[in-house]
């Protein structure tokens, strides 16, 4: 059946508004929105908003310079010696997350991969297959319990040629003789979790991961057991 002029109209005009309101995008609190396509958030009309003292000190990642920024452990890595981090407010996450490669960054949760240094769980272990997945399990586990939804503070440098993160994890814990701050990744060596690792260079706390892989040995735990 053919359609008359007006109807022929009327469809146009129909068709024409319906991909307009479709690319209208609906704009979040920060003036952007999550590409679902891309996966990376997209700024269409940046706004200013306050921030915390915490978030102003945060800059661009750059090689051989270390800054410490406030966040939240979001998830433990599969691979059992990284984190992912949670930034809140979405201009330091996004001030922080535009160095880096796809596969560090989750736009849409505002959460950065951070590799942890000097550590290695996995590669502390030998055995079968599946007693080092059993080992990574628990590592992850153990991680989980310790740190999940935790507020820490993260001591963050940048490798550019991978584009990722490295660094430390710090929080505070309770203990008899008061709060005090814990550095997780000599924490983990602690705990027998890993060996102290030095690939890529001694730790500014070498002397203390010496002592505590030390200690660990002696005592036999986690993979000082095997």
């Amino acid at each position: 059946m053919r359609l008359g002029k007006p109807v022929r109209i009327a469809c146009l005009i129909f068709a024409l508004f319906s991909v307009m309101t479709g690319c209208k995008r609906e704009l979040d609190k920060d003036g952007g929105y999550y590409d679902e396509k891309t996966h990376t958030y997209k700024y269409v009309k940046p706004r200013r908003r306050g921030f915390t003292d915490a978030s102003q000190q945060v800059f661009a990642p750059r090689p051989g310079e270390t800054q410490t920024i406030s966040c939240t452990v979001a998830r433990i890595g599969e691979d059992a010696k990284s984190v992912w981090i949670r930034i809140e407010e979405r201009k330091p996450y996004m001030i922080l997350a535009s160095s880096l490669s796809g596969s560090n960054r989750d736009d849409k949760t505002k959460t950065l991969l951070l590799n942890l240094s000097y550590v290695s769980p996995k590669a502390s272990v030998n055995g079968s297959r599946r007693f080092r997945q059993q080992w990574a399990k628990y590592v992850i586990q153990t991680l989980g319990n310790e740190l999940q939804n935790r507020n820490v503070l993260a001591e963050i440098n940048y490798e550019e040629r991978s584009r990722r993160l490295t660094g430390s994890l710090l929080h505070t814990v309770k203990t008899k003789d008061g709060d005090r701050v814990r550095n997780v990744n000599l924490w983990m060596v602690q705990q027998g979790l890993s060996f102290y690792f030095i690939d890529r260079g001694k730790s500014p706390l070498d002397k203390e991961f010496m002592q505590a892989q030390q200690l660990a040995r002696q005592q036999k735990l986690g993979v000082w057991q095997y």
